[in-house]
């Protein structure tokens, strides 16, 4: 399916631009009510961008990061996974250490296996099975 594949490129795309545009440096927060944009857009009740301004959806019990992290990568391997497997986000629950190891060791296996088949590059590597899927009939009426 398209929408996937267009997962799996963020999952690479993503934290590459992330950490090249300095994103973890970045330390300060943002003064929405103060920037040129955002001017005249924030409601003076709730300090919120106003909804008629940008289309935005509130979510309860979201899952985070600790403040006093600024490593977000397993954090955004994990969105896309769940998106990409189009599971429900969990509030909470998400242990950002056992998705490192995860990772980590799916790494690590890869890399071994790639060994013992004395790969040189991503090149040598079979081609990877592709997924058979059914469109979706409702794709049709558009």
């Amino acid at each position: 399916m398209e929408s996937t594949n267009e997962v799996h490129k963020l999952v690479v795309i993503l934290p590459t631009y992330l950490s090249d545009s300095g994103f973890f440096k970045e330390t300060s927060h943002t003064d929405w009510a103060n920037l040129e944009a955002y001017r005249d857009k924030m409601s003076q009740r709730t300090q919120f961008v106003n909804q008629n301004s940008f289309e935005v959806e509130y979510i309860q019990d979201i899952m985070q990061q600790e403040c006093d992290n600024v490593d977000c990568g397993a954090i955004v391997a994990g969105y896309a996974e769940y998106l990409s497997e189009r599971m429900s986000m969990p509030s909470v629950g998400f242990e950002a250490e056992y998705h490192r190891m995860q990772y980590a060791s799916l790494l690590q296996n890869y890399g071994i296996r790639k060994a013992k088949k004395d790969y040189l590059s991503e090149n040598d590597d079979p081609p990877r099975p592709r997924t058979k899927t059914i469109p979706n009939p409702d794709e049709y009426d558009s």
